[in-house]
């Protein structure tokens, strides 16, 4: 994901460290910095975000949080002006049909506002991070997106008809995108909706029946927290990745919703100074619960190999604002909401050590292994015979796993020939041994000799097996010049050489073997 040096550096009063440097620090304690590229008097840096960390780091207030903790800066307190709602103003009807799809909604109704170009700073924000300018009001909720995580929809509030609901779609409805693609809507999809239909894929993409204009003068803002899997189910049915369904597949607290709408909210209001804010609706009927980690102090120690004090581990958790205090033996560690991939102690001691600097942890040799690991008896099998038809001269093929005809179908085949797991290794070993066959005199061949070792999946169940497939070229055959060795022979070698016994049968005459391991 891009972001931008000049947008991080807005979070601090102290200058940061030249970007290079910055990314290498990013890269020891955080997440690894692909590139960075210059553009003007700004710097863009490519941040490998992991899904792990995805819930908070996916903007650029979570970056800089990282920031301030690696580098031991403090960040610039923020007071968001959140503009009051007058006593009168035009209420919405706002209904959530599942709170298990939607689990937290906040619509709000903004009048007087006055839709047209952004500022330069604002338009500079997007545009260094690859984003196009739209409209003023299209561009303060994706600035709000990429800068605090939380994504959000403006709606042209005239061009809806009657009360919203967010809702399973109903098959045979269809909505335009903003960018004119017709999706066909079914229960699998949630949308956001009026009484005449959906306005938008829930989470994922606007719909061209309530986009705004220039002739737009009253909008609905809509801030939400939908389902992670749904997100993803969804787009990947529909083809519709956005920054969006990015953040919200990687699931991140319903709370910061509310954030979401103060911040937007008090954008607005600074962009179109006329506009006049409604109250806020918001649906949210199973608020996140505190959540505590207990961490052994001892553990804390032992995993990391450093003798570190408590005041020292409390010290890290609290420039990654994580509160924590000592109980006995233990850390009560509080996470904040944002942090959801902090559930267990190894998560602390992994944010302790990264901060603390995990250079300070010590060499140690691994300790001795007093009993010998058992043996893996099959896959020693394989790779002697492995190793001994190799030393004969035969080369190993790895065929289809996948056949037109079988015991186990597969429940969505990739193809119609491939329907079906295979249940020897005959039907995909044979073409290819006789493929090798006819071009043999051009390879300069005199023998095709090639061999298999794989799974093989019938209605008995699933187990391994090998083939053994020798053809003299059709030169040989010609000059009457028999092959020295027959598969039987080699077959026999194997058995002799192994200690083993090799049951198996020939198929296509005498040429091929086949047998279970």
């Amino acid at each position: 994901m891009l972001f931008s040096y000049q947008w991080l550096q807005s979070y601090f009063d102290e200058k940061l460290p030249a970007p290079e440097v910055l990314a290498e620090r990013l890269a020891l304690g955080f997440a690894e910095v692909d590139g960075i590229e210059e553009k003007g008097d700004d710097a863009i840096l490519d941040i490998k975000i992991l899904p792990d960390r995805a819930c908070y780091a996916l903007s650029h207030r979570g970056v800089a949080g990282e920031v301030a903790a690696l580098l031991g800066l403090k960040m610039k307190e923020r007071a968001t002006r959140v503009p009051r709602a007058p006593r009168k103003t035009r209420m919405i009807s706002l209904r959530v049909d599942d709170s298990k799809l939607c689990r937290r909604h906040i619509a709000r109704m903004v009048e007087n506002v006055s839709v047209g170009p952004s500022p330069d700073w604002l338009k500079e924000r997007l545009e260094a991070v690859g984003q196009r300018s739209i409209n003023n009001i299209v561009d303060a909720t994706n600035f709000i997106t990429l800068d605090m995580g939380q994504p959000m929809h403006a709606f042209d509030a005239d061009k809806i008809k009657g009360k919203v609901t967010v809702r399973p779609g109903l098959a045979g409805e269809v909505l335009v995108t903003l960018d004119g693609k017709s999706v066909y809507v079914d229960p699998s999809i949630v949308v956001i909706a009026d009484e005449e239909g959906p306005l938008d894929i829930a989470g994922i993409k606007g719909g061209k029946k309530a986009e705004l204009d220039k002739n737009t003068k009253t909008i609905l803002l809509s801030v939400a927290n939908f389902d992670p899997t749904s997100i993803r189910r969804t787009a990947a049915k529909t083809g519709i990745k956005t920054d969006a369904s990015k953040r919200f597949e990687n699931n991140f607290t319903a709370l910061r919703a509310k954030d979401g709408m103060g911040e937007i909210a008090a954008l607005i209001a600074t962009l179109c100074t006329g506009a006049t804010f409604g109250k806020e609706i918001d649906i949210y009927p199973k608020k996140e619960k505190k959540r505590r980690i207990v961490v052994p102090i001892k553990f804390v120690k032992d995993a990391l190999g450093l003798d570190i004090s408590e005041k020292e581990m409390c010290a890290a958790l609290s420039r990654l604002s994580i509160s924590s205090r000592k109980r006995g033996a233990t850390l009560i560690v509080a996470p904040p909401p944002e942090r959801l991939d902090l559930a267990r102690p190894e998560d602390i001691v992994e944010e302790i050590g990264r901060i603390s600097g995990l250079e300070r942890i010590p060499e140690a040799a691994l300790p001795p292994v007093y009993a010998p690991p058992a043996m893996n008896k099959r896959l020693t099998l394989e790779n002697s015979i492995r190793d001994l038809l190799v030393s004969e001269g035969f080369s190993e093929v790895m065929t289809s796993s996948f056949t037109s005809t079988g015991d186990i179908a597969i429940e969505k085949p990739l193809a119609s020939d491939k329907a079906y797991c295979r249940k020897d290794l005959w039907t995909n070993f044979h073409p290819a041994l006789l493929k090798n066959y006819s071009n043999a005199p051009l390879l300069g061949y005199e023998e095709v000799k090639q061999f298999e070792i794989g799974k093989v999946f019938t209605a008995k169940g699933e187990h391994s097996a090998l083939i053994v497939g020798l053809m003299p070229a059709r030169t040989t055959v010609r000059s009457g010049g028999p092959s020295k060795k027959s598969v039987g022979d080699i077959l026999q070698k194997v058995e002799k050489t192994l200690g083993v016994t090799l049951g198996g049968k020939f198929c296509g005459g005498n040429n091929v073997y086949e047998c279970t391991l």
